[in-house]
Order: C-alpha cells, then sequence, then structure tokens
C-alpha cells in the first residue's frame, strides 16, 4: 500500500471539515449584513434569519409557511410584482426596491436581490432573496426632492410678487409717459412704445417662469390648471402643437403627488421638445378604477430604450418620482414612431 494512499480518506475530510467552516462564514457575514429569505418554486417562506425577523417585525415561526404577501405594503401596483414574479420564475434574477410593511404598520425599503435555484430541467426549485434595509436613504432622497421643491415655490412666489410686480409698474409707467412725451416728440413716444412692449413681453415671460417653478395648486383641480398651462406656454414658447385632454376624475392625488406628477409631465414635454422634434405633444389625464393615468405622447422620432443618453437620465428620474408616490411608470418607444410615458398614481380611497 502507497504510504500517501491511507491519509487520502483524512484529507477529504479535512477538505469538508474546511468547505463546511468557510460557508457557515459566509454565511454568518451575509446574516450580519443583509435580510435573507428562502422561499420554495410555490413561493411559501421556508427559511428567515434573523434580521428578517427583526424588521418585519415577525418571528420566524410566524414567517415560515407564508407567502411574501404578508408584508405587502399597497405601494406598489398589482403589475410591479407580476413583472417581478414572471421573471423569477423564468429563471433570471431580479433586481430591485420594494416597499414592505412590518407587522407594526411601518414602512420600509428594501434595495432586494431574488435569485432562483434551479434543478437539472432548469426550473426553479427555491428562490434566495437577499434584501438590504434602504429606507434611511430614501427618507433622505424624499427629504432632498421636497427641499428642493420648496425651494422652487419660493423662487416662483418671488418671481411673481416681486419681479413680476415690478416690471408691470414699469410697464405702466412707459405706457403712461408715451402721451405726454408723445406730443412733444413722435421719436420719443414710439421708443416709449417700444419699451413698454418690451416690458409687457418680460411680464409675460416672468410669469410662464412662475408657473413652471410652483404650478400646482393646493385647491381641488390644480394638476389639471397646471398641466393645462405647461400646455399653452409649450405652444406660446414653441409653437409645437400641444394639449391638454382630461376626462373627468373623481378624486385626485394629495398635494405631494401632484407635484411630482407635473413634474414628471413637465420633464417629459421638456424631453420631446429637446430630443424628439415633435410636431404634436399631447397629456392625458383619466381615471381608471382606483388608480389615475396620465399620459404624455408626441409624434416625434422616438429613441432606443437601451442607450445611454440624457434622455435616459431624465427617464430615471421621472422613474423615481413616480416610485415616491407608489405609482408607476412606462415608455413605450421606438425609432420613428414617437414615444409614450404613462404614469399611474393611487387615488386617495
Amino acid at each position: 500500500m502507497i504510504e500517501g494512499q491511507t491519509l487520502q480518506p483524512g484529507g477529504e475530510d479535512s477538505e469538508m471539515t474546511s468547505t463546511r467552516r468557510e460557508l457557515r462564514d459566509v454565511k454568518a457575514a451575509l446574516d450580519e449584513h443583509s435580510i435573507v429569505a428562502i422561499t420554495n418554486a410555490e413561493g411559501s417562506i421556508t427559511y428567515a434569519n434573523e434580521k428578517f425577523c427583526q424588521i418585519s417585525g415577525y418571528s420566524r415561526s410566524e414567517l415560515l409557511g407564508q407567502n411574501h404577501r404578508i408584508l405587502n405594503s399597497g405601494h406598489h401596483p398589482r403589475s410591479f410584482f407580476v413583472d417581478l414574479w414572471k421573471t423569477i420564475s423564468r429563471g433570471r434574477i431580479w433586481r430591485g426596491e420594494i416597499v414592505n410593511r412590518s407587522k407594526s404598520g411601518t414602512l420600509y425599503w428594501v434595495e432586494t436581490t431574488i435569485v432562483p435555484f434551479l434543478d437539472e430541467s432548469g426550473r426553479p426549485v427555491q428562490y434566495v432573496s437577499i434584501r438590504t434595509d434602504v429606507s434611511w436613504r430614501k427618507q433622505l432622497e424624499r427629504e432632498i426632492l421636497e427641499a428642493s421643491e420648496r425651494e422652487r415655490q419660493r423662487i416662483g412666489r418671488d418671481l411673481h410678487d416681486g419681479l413680476g410686480q415690478r416690471l408691470t409698474a414699469l410697464e405702466l409707467c412707459a405706457q403712461g409717459l408715451v402721451e405726454t412725451v408723445s406730443g412733444l416728440s413722435a421719436p420719443a413716444g414710439q421708443s416709449l412704445r417700444a419699451l413698454a412692449k418690451h416690458l409687457r413681453e418680460a411680464v409675460v415671460q416672468t410669469r410662464q417662469l412662475s408657473h413652471g417653478l410652483s404650478p400646482v395648486s393646493l385647491e381641488v383641480g390644480g394638476l389639471v390648471h397646471a398641466l393645462l398651462k405647461l400646455a399653452e406656454s409649450t405652444v406660446s414658447l414653441t409653437q409645437v402643437q400641444c394639449q391638454l385632454v382630461s376626462s373627468d376624475i373623481e378624486s385626485l392625488p394629495d398635494p405631494s403627488a401632484a407635484s411630482h406628477l407635473y413634474r414628471i409631465a413637465q420633464e417629459a414635454v421638456a424631453n420631446a421638445l429637446k430630443h424628439a422634434q415633435p410636431q404634436r405633444i399631447v397629456i392625458s389625464l383619466n381615471q381608471k378604477r382606483d388608480r389615475l393615468v396620465m399620459e404624455i405622447s408626441d409624434n416625434g422620432k422616438g429613441f432606443m430604450q437601451s442607450t445611454g443618453s440624457s434622455v435616459g437620465m431624465g427617464l430615471r428620474v421621472m422613474r423615481y418620482r413616480a416610485s415616491l408616490f407608489g405609482g408607476e411608470l412606462q415608455v413605450k418607444t421606438s425609432p420613428g414612431r414617437g414615444t409614450r410615458i404613462i404614469c399611474t398614481a393611487p387615488l386617495p380611497q
């Protein structure tokens, strides 16, 4: 017998022990950092680590055997989870952010990766979900966006109530001097008329800037009025046809969601004007059951969604805004066929 052979079984045992120790260490590190859950092919929870129990407020015994619907916050539309399930059931990894609701009713954001484990035929047998709590980041992002919105509104009010009023006063003063000066000097009268005309144009532009910065009234119907003004200002400033089409709407989103919806429409219109060279833009607002549907469509040149252009950045901003109020944003476009941006928002119950 070769001497080395007598040590081989022990060597294999040692290697196996070392591998198990490494796996335990990796699991311990993962459990320390992440929220980990395992579900079977039907979606029932078969494993939940301690961090999952802590953040959800449920004990392990309360979670095991349950579906992840136990954590459903109602923030995401049904189509969000339909897309998620289609992705992982086809054996593909899903990545995204989800808002869950704890046992106590507290909402929390998790950055999520779901990895399907497949059998020999390529069908999922279980799913491993690894999540990171990003509630603090989402709260900070929301606060920054809200602070930015407040500053926009402040500047808009200052433009309207401050600069706009001063320009109006100067315009009236110039018009008052026209008659007086015209009798003494015709050229001077013409210059004053030209000055009054320029001041009037400056007043109009100041008001348009003011409405763009602070558009959504807190009164009922403020969103519809703001979108109508957006369409009108687009026509007056660019000569591109732009109209608002709105059906009867029983209720409107809260002021914060209305403000985000307006900014989404404003960004969509600006992107169309900058990149698509459209002849016509239509903003539509409709209600479908318990959700508001806003669509901005143009007949421009469209684009490839895979391109990393500034249009892509605009779309990311719009999607982020939509996520803040539980909305969903879809983009339907292709070269030469125009673009449709559809945003749905939950309505107050």
